[in-house]
């Protein structure tokens, strides 16, 4: 068998939403802190004066704009990115995680579970090896079926 090269950078589609909800957000906020003349009272428990709740509205504010950031920097990364998954005849190579450069290569032998985890609408394989954890979400792969066909491939190569 040929090596299966599946790409494996963040999907463009997730951090643009993040992008342009939390810049919305930050936008309304910073609106909000700018043009407050009102105290604040969050659930009858936080009470906030006139410029205590400007001063929370900033850090709402502050909050989105660093989401958005981070957005910005996945997509930059989804853009850039030429990481991908190689799976041979003996071994799986992958990304250490979502967002490293460093390549983890384990051998199928070394291999001691594979167990699929759901998070909402996020499935994570997971693998444990001698050396450690790989934990791979589908997100981070183009497209369900390049999901199922590393699920297969990986299943097929240690179990059978």
């Amino acid at each position: 068998m040929n090596e299966v090269r599946i790409p494996y950078k963040p999907n463009k589609n997730i951090f643009l939403f993040v992008v342009v909800f939390f810049g919305a957000c930050a936008g309304v906020m910073g609106n909000v802190a700018i043009t407050n003349e009102r105290g604040l009272i969050l659930n009858r428990i936080f009470e906030f004066s006139s410029q205590g709740a400007t001063i929370f509205y900033w850090v709402i504010t502050g909050a989105a704009l660093v989401f958005v950031l981070v957005g910005l920097l996945a997509l930059a990364k989804a853009f850039t990115s030429k990481r991908q998954i190689v799976i041979s005849e003996t071994s799986l190579t992958s990304p250490k995680s979502g967002f490293s450069n460093i390549d983890v290569r384990v051998n199928f032998s070394d291999i001691s579970n594979v167990t699929l985890q759901a998070i909402q609408k996020t499935e994570i394989l997971n693998i444990e090896y001698l050396g450690g954890k790989l934990s791979i979400p589908n997100n981070m792969l183009p497209n369900k079926q390049a999901f199922e066909r590393l699920v297969s491939l990986l299943n097929t190569r240690v179990n059978g």
